[in-house]
């Protein structure tokens, strides 16, 4: 294992995180309060739900946001990398074995519903 290149290939997708930094906020903070929105104002607003139904809303957000987020997270940038990018190519010529390839390019993108839970 050279350790070497996987702390340089996570520096990097670090780079790209922060470079996307704008990106990165409203794919985090936009999904939630659109679900707030729907469900707290306009559902209840309507009579399709109850008004007792506001106080069950915020952690079901939470969960419901960081699944969502985690799973778009990680699939999202894999499936353009294997599609239109074919930046995974790149990765594949350095000097690593192919499943710290993976784990390197999923383990960021596991953080990200982390944050959201945090925030």
């Amino acid at each position: 294992m050279n350790w070497k290149t996987f702390a340089a290939m996570l520096a990097r997708d670090a780079h790209v995180a922060r470079r996307n930094a704008i990106q990165l906020f409203l794919q985090t903070f936009l999904q939630p309060l659109l679900f707030v929105f729907i469900f707290g104002r306009v559902m209840v607003g309507s009579g399709f739900l109850p008004a007792s139904y506001k106080s069950l809303l915020l952690p079901g957000i939470i969960a419901i946001s960081m699944v969502f987020t985690g799973i778009w997270a990680v699939a999202m940038p894999l499936i353009a990398e294997f599609q239109w990018t074919r930046e995974i190519e790149d990765r594949l010529l350095a000097p690593i074995a192919v499943p710290w390839i993976a784990i390197e390019k999923v383990l960021p993108e596991c953080c990200k519903p982390w944050w959201l839970g945090w925030l």
